[in-house]
């Protein structure tokens, strides 16, 4: 067996989740196995997908662990950490080191009773000693003092060497090299070498904790604007992705989807549509394949008990084990006839224990072998149904809630009840020496499957982030589009989010102003360009910057390729918008019984920026409601000319504006353009209008 290591060469993201692609050289000699070590534990094992470039071909592929760990591996620290904390517990030492030679000086007398009967010195001897020793403790006290301050100094730059190591040491991620004892997954490959061996190996597996979100930038430039695609981006799958190329991908690779029926088309005779068989009886006489096993290897132990037999049935064994609930059972809670199709009852029926169910009418004899029922049925519904809900579920190895414990004692283990479970992938015939043979049981899980809870807590993690702000990661399913970066990016393995930038384009931008000084004495800017994208605009936020400066975050709705996007950059303050109304009240008619409300109106736009504009002002003029011949509006002289105006078509009726107008006129720079529109209203002289004559604010 020849121990490969692998470099990841792409990553693409998913909605949920995440597929590594890898690539190792190796050289085969004859045939042989080729283990890739050091991959992730969160790697799912049903996932994993292997290319061949070159004189090799694989002939199998196996997913397992290098070490079988049970308890959580201890935390590995890197040289520098491990340098700071050194280094702090030196100088934390000698701090205390010193702090206690003085407290010890400082404790220790200058003057020590003497009881020995000897004649004192002479009295100047005596005070010159007691002054040579007082000279030499308060030395010794000085120099104590400065080692003191020496070390609390050290002791200070220590810690915040240590507190900046064990900063950069959390920020690093989780993905490091394997240690002796620490557990990784490895994937081993039968080849069968042709010609000199060489081969190039690319391994591909999903992992389950990883999420992206888009967001974008947009840079005007007068009549062009770059726009660039990013995304945020966080996983915490066990590997860091260094110097990898980057695809996200709108996709859920997890997502249930049933494949269509596709009915045939014939020429001939109508005939009757085939019944939908969901479930199968086995045939009869199941039982007897098992007789030359049972005369080949007899049990001494169980003939001795219940008489020498030449084929044991279940009944055989009734008492000595509680026995798995038959897979008809399992069958029918799903497909209760043989002509049903899957009904949504079924999952309440599932929820019940097992004990209390009755035995189903369509179950199989005892002993008997059960037929599979076609798997587009069975996948249709009930999968869903009985899939573990736990984020991020892929599948075995994948994370989320681990299985129960099983026994390891053969027996025991399959004749426990197991749970009703309808993953149908791992489902595996019972041995010719269990109870349940001849019939479908759950597959016994190895004993490194406890590393799911350490996996799954990653996936909680990833899945419970909050986004960052305007950031969404809900999009419509109705095609699926993956992004591909233009260079290779660096995404750490610490469950926190990184911002990347992933492509740019340059798009041709339109620079439109729109006021409606009715409602309020301000300009506002637009900007229309097309997707420069050959996939869709997703759901998120954009930065909005002109000319090197930032003037606004948008947001940006789900858009197609090659289809407008309007973005809103606020308020121009170099465009001043000013609006007047003139009314009076006459008397017309013959008889003078007609009352004209005439208004004015006068708009004045003044342009200070150092660039033209185009300006849409936007107008409106009362309307008749229907059937009253009561008042008239009839619309005055209007300079310049305006049209009219049409909210969305695709909006409500109810919200549609009627009577709406509007002005396009450019103005120039460092100039004023007046607009002016009028329009009467004619009521009886004796009526007036609800709200008052005045139309206008």
């Amino acid at each position: 067996m020849v121990a490969v290591e692998s470099r990841i060469e792409q990553v693409t993201v998913y909605a949920r989740g995440a597929r590594v692609r890898r690539v190792a050289s190796v050289r085969a000699p004859g045939d042989g196995v080729v283990r890739l070590v050091g991959l992730p534990l969160a790697l799912v094992d049903d996932s994993v997908r292997v290319e061949v470039d070159g004189g090799a071909i694989v002939t199998a592929v196996r997913a397992g662990l290098d070490v079988a760990g049970g308890a959580e591996p201890a935390t590995e620290e890197t040289p520098e950490l491990r340098a700071a904390r050194r280094r702090l517990v030196l100088a934390t030492t000698e701090a205390e080191r010193v702090t206690r030679a003085l407290e010890q000086l400082s404790a220790a007398p200058i003057i020590a009773d003497d009881r020995k009967e000897v004649p004192p010195a002479a009295w100047g001897a005596i005070v010159s000693a007691r002054r040579a020793l007082v000279e030499l403790r308060a030395a010794r006290e000085r120099g104590l003092y400065d080692q003191l301050a020496a070390a609390r100094r050290e002791l200070e730059d220590a810690q915040r060497t240590y507190e900046v190591a064990a900063e950069r040491d959390a920020r690093a991620g989780t993905a490091r090299a394997a240690k002796l004892h620490e557990p990784r997954k490895h994937v081993e490959l039968d080849i069968t070498a042709r010609g000199d061996g060489a081969a190039v190996l690319r391994l591909e597996y999903l992992v389950s904790a990883a999420r992206w979100a888009p967001s974008y930038i947009a840079r005007l430039d007068g009549a062009t604007a770059a726009c660039e695609l990013r995304a945020v981006v966080v996983q915490c799958t066990g590997e860091d992705w260094n110097g990898v190329a980057l695809r996200l991908s709108t996709a859920e690779p997890d997502r249930f989807a049933e494949l269509p029926e596709l009915h045939p088309q014939k020429i001939g005779r109508k005939q009757p549509e085939p019944a939908r068989r969901g479930f199968r009886a086995p045939p009869a006489g199941a039982a007897e394949l098992y007789a030359d096993y049972e005369r080949a290897f007899p049990r001494p132990a169980f003939a001795q008990t219940f008489g020498a037999a030449s084929v044991l049935d279940d009944s055989t064994f009734e008492g000595l084990a509680p026995t798995a609930p038959p897979m008809a059972d399992l069958a029918t809670e799903v497909w209760d006839d043989e002509d049903s199709i899957p009904m949504d009852r079924s999952r309440a029926r599932r929820s019940e224990p097992m004990a209390a169910r009755a035995p189903s009418r369509s179950a199989p004899p005892a002993g008997a072998a059960m037929a599979m029922p076609p798997p587009a049925m069975a996948l249709a519904g009930p999968m869903q149904a009985a899939m573990p809900k736990s984020a991020g579920y892929l599948g075995r190895g994948g994370g989320g809630a681990p299985p129960a414990e099983e026994s390891t004692d053969d027996h025991a283990e399959l004749s426990a009840p197991a749970p009703p479970r309808l993953d149908y992938g791992n489902l595996v015939m019972a041995p010719a020496s269990a109870t349940d043979r001849g019939r479908l049981v759950a597959a016994r899980r190895p004993a490194w499957d406890e590393l799911g809870p350490r996996v799954g807590a990653g996936i909680a993690i990833v899945e419970h982030l909050a986004l960052p702000p305007g950031c969404t990661n809900e999009w419509s399913h109705a095609y699926d589009y993956a992004f591909a970066g233009d260079g290779m990016v660096d995404v750490r393995a610490d469950a926190a989010w990184h911002s990347l930038a992933l492509t740019s384009r340059t798009a041709a931008v339109a620079l439109r102003h729109v006021a409606v000084p009715r409602e309020q004495p301000d300009v506002f800017r637009l900007a229309t360009l097309m997707n420069p994208f050959e996939g869709p605009l997703l759901p998120g936020p954009i930065d909005v910057y002109d000319r090197g400066q930032f003037l606004v975050t948008a947001h940006v709705e789900m858009t197609p390729p090659a289809a407008q996007v309007e973005l809103g950059l606020g308020v121009d303050p170099q465009v001043k918008i000013a609006r007047n109304v003139e009314f009076r009240e006459e008397a017309a008619g013959m008889l003078r019984g007609t009352l004209k409300l005439v208004h004015a109106i006068t708009i004045e736009v003044e342009n200070l920026s150092p660039r033209p504009v185009d300006l849409e002002v936007r107008e409106r003029v009362p309307v008749v409601r229907e059937g009253d011949d009561e008042v008239e509006v009839a619309i005055g002289r209007v300079e310049p000319a305006w049209e009219r105006f049409t909210p969305d078509p695709d909006a409500p009726a109810d919200d549609r504006l009627r009577g709406g107008y509007r002005w396009r006129v450019p103005v120039a720079t460092a100039s004023k353009q007046l607009l002016r529109a009028g329009y009467e209203v004619k009521i009886s002289g004796k009526h007036e209008l609800v709200g008052g004559n005045r139309r206008e604010p």
